[in-house]
This record gives C-alpha cells, sequence and structure tokens, in this order.
C-alpha cells in the first residue's frame, strides 16, 4: 500500500475533505511541536529540512513533510511507500497491522485526523471500524518504537 495521507486536526467529525468548510480544521501547533511530536511517535525520523523519512526496517518508509510557511501549521503530508523490492508482492497483514500502529502512534496523542489524499476519505483504523460496531472501545495507543 503506497499511499499519501493529509494530516489535520478537526474539531466534528467529517467523513472527507469534501466536506470541511475553509479553515475548519484546527491548527496542530508550531513546527517545532509537530516535529517533536512525530519525533515521539516515530524515535529515528531522519529530518532534512521539512521533510524527516523514516524506515520501519526493511518493509516501508513514512515520509513526512511539512509545508512551507509561518506557524501554527494547519497540515502536513504523510507518505507511505512499500520498500521497493518487495513492491511486487502484496502487503502481509502483520505489515499492514504495523504500519496501523505508527499511524495511530502518530495520530491519537495528538487529536489529529488522516485522509487520504487518493480519494479525500478519512483514514479508518481497524479498531475504529470494529468499534463503531461493537459499541465501546478497543485501542490503546502508546509510543512505538
Amino acid at each position: 500500500m503506497d499511499a499519501d495521507f493529509l494530516v489535520l486536526k478537526v474539531q466534528d467529525h467529517v467523513g472527507s475533505l469534501g466536506e470541511l468548510e475553509d479553515r475548519e480544521s484546527l491548527p496542530l501547533g508550531g513546527r517545532d511541536e509537530v516535529r517533536q511530536a512525530l519525533e515521539n511517535a516515530l524515535p529515528s525520523i531522519d529530518w532534512h529540512g521539512n521533510s524527516g523519512l523514516w524506515w520501519s526496517g526493511e518493509v516501508f518508509s513514512i515520509e513526512a513533510v511539512l509545508p512551507e510557511g509561518p506557524d501554527p501549521l494547519r497540515s502536513f503530508t504523510l507518505k507511505v511507500r512499500l520498500n521497493p523490492a518487495l513492491s511486487a508482492g502484496p502487503w502481509l497483514r502483520s505489515d499492514e497491522a504495523e504500519l496501523e500502529a505508527f499511524l495511530v502512534a502518530v495520530c491519537d496523542p495528538n487529536g489529529w485526523s488522516l485522509f487520504e489524499l487518493g480519494s479525500g476519505r478519512i483514514y479508518e483504523f481497524t479498531d475504529e471500524i470494529e468499534e463503531s460496531s461493537s459499541g465501546f472501545p478497543l485501542r490503546t495507543a502508546g509510543l512505538v518504537n
């Protein structure tokens, strides 16, 4: 799954980017705060200017791209890429679960939401789908190393 996500902080639940009004997203924080939040979730992220790259072993990478401009940041993108040596085959369930754990670690502690740039839809984590059908929360997030 190569995917690009837009990270936003929204007050009300929205299903897609098309449902957002202008300036409806809340500030994520200052550039330094956002970088620190990403470093908390992805401790070995390697920053080069406004772009940080992080590898999960040999399976996939996550690139965080912070926009130019003044603080506070209102969004940034995450680019998920499967290692090209493995891209001929499908994602394994365990790899998808690992990726999701990292995305949860980035978003949950900060109240951020992921929107898939290809479809514009909000990304629903597996346990959110299960939670909505079971009626009780299943997820706890913490630091992922």
